[in-house]
C-alpha cells in the first residue's frame, strides 16, 4: 500500500471516531480498526504517519508508555479542517 493511500486511511480512521467521549483516540485503536478491516500496516506504519500530522499541526498527540491503555501515540486534538 502506498503511504498516500495509508496516510488517507488513517486520516479517514480518525474522522470517523473524532471527537470520542473520553477527550483522546489511541494510535492502538487506529491500528486495530484498520486491520479489522483487512488493510495490511504494522503499528510502527501508523505512528510514523500520525507523527506527521502532528508535525504539520493537523493534530496534538502524545506518546505515552501505556498507563492503562496500550503503549504508543494518543491523538487529543483535531484541526477540524482535517475531516471535511
Amino acid at each position: 500500500m502506498s503511504e498516500d493511500l495509508l496516510r488517507q486511511k488513517i486520516i479517514d480512521s480518525i474522522c470517523q471516531e473524532w471527537p470520542t467521549p473520553d477527550g483522546y483516540l489511541l494510535g492502538f485503536d487506529i491500528y486495530e480498526r484498520l486491520r479489522s478491516q483487512s488493510v495490511e500496516l504494522t503499528h510502527d506504519a501508523v505512528e510514523s504517519v500520525l507523527s506527521g500530522l502532528a508535525a504539520s499541526g493537523r493534530i496534538t498527540l502524545t506518546m505515552e508508555a501505556g498507563e492503562g491503555r496500550p503503549p504508543g501515540a494518543v491523538i487529543y486534538e483535531v484541526e477540524a479542517d482535517l475531516c471535511e
